[in-house]
C-alpha cells in the first residue's frame, strides 16, 4: 500500500501567499498542509508516498529528507496541462493506493493500515454547490459523478483504490493523455467520471469539520485567523467595510453599533449575518449581473406587500439602487432540502394557498415567455452561445403558450422561486424568503417548482397537490403542472447560460435541465396535441 499525493499546481486563487510558497506547503497552525496529511499517512504504516510537483518544485526537496518515505516525482508541463498529467506521471506507482489533492488539511486522521474496497473519502453537503457530486444506488455505491447538485456526497480530495483498480486507471491514463485536449482540461477523475461502470466503488462518509480545502484567501483566514492581516484592503474588508456605511446611512446608526459581519453563503448573491445592537440580521448583497435580470423595484414593492400576509421574516431596509436587503434573521430555523420537505408537504401547500388566496396584487407580471427572451437577448448581445439543441427545442417550447392560453388561467402573485432552500420553518411557522422573480403568474407555477426542485416523487407530488387543492385534482392541472415544469427546465437553462457568462459556474446543471425539458415535452405530447398550438 502507498499514497500518491497531487502537488503540481499554481494555486493562483490563493495569491499572494502562492507567489512565493507552494499551495500544499502553505502553513496552517504552524504546519506545511501537505506534512499534516504524510504524517497521518504514516502513523499508519503507508511506507511510500510519491509526491507529484511542478510549480516551485525545489521547495518541496527537504520532504525527501525529512521523510524517507517521501519520493518525488517533477510534472515539467504543469503550466500547459491539467492535473491528468501528473497522475499519468506516477501510474507505475499505482497499486493499492491513496490519491491525495496536495492542498486539503486534515482534523484528524481518517487513513487505515487495511482497507479492502475502492473508495472516496467523502462528505455532503445539501445546498447546491459546483463540486462533484457522488451520485449513490440503493448498495451505496457511486453509479455516476455529476458536477454541481445539492444534497450529495462529494469529492472531497481524499480516494482509496485496490490494485485491481489501479491497474484499471493505469490502461485508462495512458489512452487519455493522448488527446491533446482532455491533457488541457481533464482532471484525473474525469477517468472515474466517464468510467465508472467499469468500478465498483463505494464512498466513506466524513463529518464537514474533519477536512477542508482550501481554494481562497478568504477560506484559508476562516479556518487560520494568522492569516486575516493578509486579505487585500480592496476585497474581503473594504467590502465588509463598504456594508458598515450601507448599514450606518440606512439604518442612522453609529459604527459601534454594529457587531461581527460574517458570510453565511449564496451562489448567486451574498448574504452576511449582521449584529446590530447585539441583534442578528440578514443582510444580502446582491451578485454580479443580477441588475440586468432583477427588477429591484418590482422586488422592494412586492416585499412590502407580502408583509401584510405574514409570511416572510421581517424587512428592516431594502436599498433599490443597490440591490441590498436588511431582514430579520429567523432563529433557530431549518432549512428545507429536498430530504426533509416530504415531512412538510402540508405547511409548503397551505403558505402557498395562503399567498395564492391573498387580495395582494403585485403590480408586474411574471411571464415566463418572455423571460426567456429576454434571456435570449442578454446572451445574445453578448455573443454567448445557447446548448446544442436549444433552438429547435425552443421552438416546440413556444407552442405552450397557446396550451396554457386555452385554459383562461387567473393570474395570481406568486413567489416564482419555490426551491425548497427559499422555505424557513421554526417550531410550527414556515416562513417563505427571496422574492426576486416574484409576479403575477399561474399559482400552479409555484406547485410545479416546488416538486421539480424538491426532486418529488409521483407519489409526493399528489399528496402535495391533495393539501393544495383539497383532494379535487383534475386533467387541467395535471396539465398545466407537466407544461410548467417544461417551462421551468428550458427558462432556468438559459439562466443558467447567462449566469456563467457572468462567472459563476453551475457544472452541468444547465445541459441537464435543457435536457429534461426535452424529455418531459416528448411525453406530454403523448398527452396532448401540439400542433395546432401556437
Amino acid at each position: 500500500m502507498n499514497a500518491i499525493i497531487i502537488a503540481a499546481g499554481m494555486g493562483t486563487r490563493l495569491n499572494p501567499i502562492t507567489l512565493s510558497t507552494p499551495k500544499p506547503l502553505v502553513k496552517i497552525f504552524g504546519k506545511p498542509m501537505i506534512e499534516k496529511s504524510i504524517e497521518y499517512l504514516l502513523q499508519e504504516g503507508i511506507e511510500e508516498i510519491v509526491i507529484v510537483t511542478g510549480y516551485m518544485k525545489d521547495k518541496f526537496e527537504y520532504l525527501r529528507d525529512k521523510y524517507k518515505e517521501v519520493k518525488l516525482i517533477y510534472n515539467p508541463k504543469y503550466k500547459e496541462y491539467n492535473n491528468i498529467y501528473s497522475f499519468y506521471l506516477v501510474r507505475e506507482f499505482l497499486k493499492d493506493s491513496y490519491i491525495l489533492d496536495g492542498d486539503i488539511y486534515l482534523t484528524r486522521n481518517i487513513f487505515k493500515k487495511e482497507v479492502d474496497e475502492s473508495k472516496y473519502f467523502s462528505k455532503k453537503i445539501n445546498m447546491f454547490n459546483n463540486e462533484w457530486q457522488l451520485l449513490l444506488n440503493n448498495d451505496g455505491k457511486i453509479r455516476k459523478v455529476e458536477i454541481g447538485g445539492s444534497e450529495n456526497y462529494i469529492m472531497s480530495g481524499i480516494s482509496f483504490f485496490t490494485n485491481e483498480d489501479c491497474q484499471k486507471l493505469k490502461k485508462i491514463v495512458e489512452i487519455y493523455v493522448k488527446d491533446e485536449i482532455k491533457l488541457k482540461k481533464y482532471y484525473w477523475d474525469h477517468i472515474i467520471k466517464e468510467n465508472i461502470h467499469e468500478f465498483d466503488i463505494g464512498i466513506e462518509k466524513i463529518q464537514d469539520n474533519i477536512i477542508y480545502e482550501i481554494d481562497n484567501l478568504e477560506e484559508l483566514v476562516e479556518l487560520d485567523k494568522s492569516y486575516k492581516d493578509m486579505l487585500p484592503i480592496n476585497s474581503f474588508q473594504n467590502e465588509i467595510q463598504k456594508l458598515k456605511e450601507i448599514l450606518i446611512s440606512n439604518l442612522k446608526i453609529d459604527l459601534k453599533d454594529i457587531g461581527n459581519i460574517e458570510f453565511i453563503g449564496g451562489m448567486t448573491n451574498k448574504n452576511y449575518l449582521v449584529e446590530i445592537n447585539s441583534k442578528k440580521y440578514v443582510l444580502r448583497k446582491p451578485g454580479e449581473g443580477t441588475e440586468s435580470i432583477i427588477n429591484r423595484h418590482n422586488e422592494k414593492n412586492n416585499l412590502k406587500l407580502v408583509s401584510k400576509i405574514n409570511i416572510d421574516s421581517n424587512l428592516y431596509f431594502f436599498d433599490e439602487k443597490s440591490g441590498i436587503k436588511l431582514s430579520e434573521y429567523i432563529n433557530n430555523s431549518e432549512m428545507l432540502t429536498p430530504s426533509n420537505v416530504k415531512y412538510n408537504l402540508e405547511e409548503v401547500a397551505f403558505i402557498l394557498k395562503k399567498l395564492h388566496n391573498s387580495q395582494i396584487i403585485f403590480p408586474n407580471i411574471f411571464d415566463p415567455f418572455k423571460e426567456m427572451k429576454r434571456y435570449e437577448e442578454l446572451i445574445n448581445k453578448e455573443d454567448g452561445k445557447f446548448y446544442e439543441g436549444y433552438f429547435e427545442l425552443k421552438k416546440e417550447v413556444l407552442k405552450l403558450k397557446g396550451v396554457l392560453k386555452s385554459f383562461n388561467i387567473e393570474l395570481v402573485s406568486c413567489h416564482n422561486d419555490t426551491v425548497p432552500e427559499n422555505f424557513l420553518k421554526k417550531g410550527d411557522n414556515l416562513f417563505l424568503i427571496d422574492w426576486e422573480y416574484s409576479g403575477l403568474n399561474d399559482p400552479i407555477w409555484d406547485l410545479a417548482a416546488f416538486s421539480i426542485e424538491s426532486n418529488l416523487s409521483d407519489d409526493e407530488e399528489k399528496e402535495l397537490l391533495d393539501y393544495y387543492f383539497e383532494n379535487s385534482i383534475n386533467s387541467t392541472i395535471k396539465i398545466r403542472m407537466e407544461v410548467h415544469k417544461i417551462c421551468q427546465d428550458f427558462l432556468w437553462s438559459i439562466w443558467t447560460i447567462f449566469k456563467e457568462m457572468n462567472g459563476v459556474s453551475f457544472g452541468e446543471y444547465g445541459i441537464k435541465r435543457l435536457v429534461s425539458a426535452q424529455k418531459r415535452l416528448e411525453d406530454l405530447k403523448l398527452w396532448i396535441n401540439l400542433t395546432d398550438m401556437e
